[in-house]
């Protein structure tokens, strides 16, 4: 006879996902909104005069100016009215003074009205401890709304831009240019998703039953997931980290494909099954822009986040459709009990 699993490893899934809501949802607040997927690509170009002790260069396609300053030396960087916005100290130290309108406007890539004034007193506020720090600069990036006009930004040397920063107290400018990318075709990436969904329900039902190939489908997908998500999160700037959803969601897929796959009873499966499919079906949505964006916050081949993106659409429909087509949600019939012969009211 088998004997039944203690109710503690039932247990186990739950304390994962409570474990990784918890962690993941304990960062620092961002700063600013974190990097997304963009048809801009800005670059650095040079640094006139060059100096030693810095390093600059362009995050998340075009959206932050990233400013490096090695121990010993310093940097002050002006707001747009040349007001004093950050300094970098000697030690590593670094501060942004919020009372600076640059400040309100970097707090995303498109704000353009503040009513901070530039001549009030500095409100120094540390940000960062390495030297290190990452900022929506508006100078090196398109502020309208569209594509721009192709003299605006052409696709062939861009638009140029410069940036002051005092390094070590002489003036420098960080000198530039963005230019306007050809954005890819999303049809093969819902085609590969139409594939995905007709090989689960198609193929995969002919080896496992359609409760276990729904939760195979969820928990594939998460974990293809779960690793593009580590990688937009890799690709974070300081101070804008990307929201921890971006990962919760493709976590909760893959530990309700675990229960869909090794727990016991129809209803319990089916209920996994489809939350890891809304799971994986919310995350793709979420990151739908990849499919057809040029630039993307990923240290991944861009191939193979779109190609995440694609797999898990696919995998959200297969699941949704076998567990409804299995019937395990629907509500069992309970027969009245047997007539006893002679019984009275």
């Amino acid at each position: 006879m088998t004997r039944p699993r203690p109710r503690r490893w039932r247990r186990v899934p739950l304390a994962l996902l409570v474990a990784a809501v918890a962690l993941l949802a304990g960062g620092r607040p961002a700063a600013a909104d974190p990097p997304g997927p963009t048809n801009f690509r800005s670059t650095v170009d040079a640094i006139v005069p060059d100096v030693e002790g810095i390093e600059v260069s362009i995050v998340g396609g075009d959206g932050f100016l990233l400013l490096e300053v090695a121990t010993g030396h310093t940097a002050e960087v002006p707001g747009y009215s040349g007001e004093p916005y950050l300094r970098f100290a000697a030690d590593g130290t670094v501060e942004e003074n919020t009372s600076s309108p640059a400040y309100d406007l970097n707090q995303s890539r498109g704000r353009t009205d503040t009513s901070a004034d530039a001549d009030a007193e500095p409100t120094w506020r540390v940000v960062a401890t390495d030297g290190r720090w990452a900022w929506h600069d508006h100078r090196v990036h398109y502020m309208g709304s569209g594509d721009p006009a192709p003299d605006h930004a052409s696709r062939g040397d861009g638009l140029r831009w410069t940036v002051p920063i005092v390094v070590d107290g002489t003036e420098v400018e960080v000198q530039g240019r963005y230019v306007l990318l050809a954005a890819p075709s999303p049809l093969p990436w819902f085609a590969l998703a139409a594939v995905v969904a007709a090989a689960v329900v198609l193929g995969l039902t002919r080896l496992i039953e359609p409760v276990s190939a729904a939760g195979t489908a969820v928990l594939a997908s998460g974990v293809f997931a779960v690793a593009a998500a580590w990688a937009q999160r890799g690709a974070d700037p300081p101070g804008a980290p990307t929201s921890p959803l971006v990962v919760v969601l493709p976590v909760v897929a893959v530990i309700a494909g675990v229960i869909a796959v090794m727990q016991r009873g129809r209803v319990l499966r089916a209920v996994a099954a489809l939350a890891g499919a809304a799971a994986a079906g919310g995350w793709a949505l979420v990151r739908l822009a990849h499919l057809w964006t040029a630039v993307l916050p990923t240290t991944l081949d861009p191939a193979l986040d779109r190609a995440a993106v694609a797999v898990a659409l696919g995998a959200t429909v297969a699941a949704a459709t076998l567990v409804v087509r299995s019937g395990a949600l629907a509500a069992q019939r309970v027969d009245p009990p047997p007539e006893v012969p002679g019984a009275s009211d």
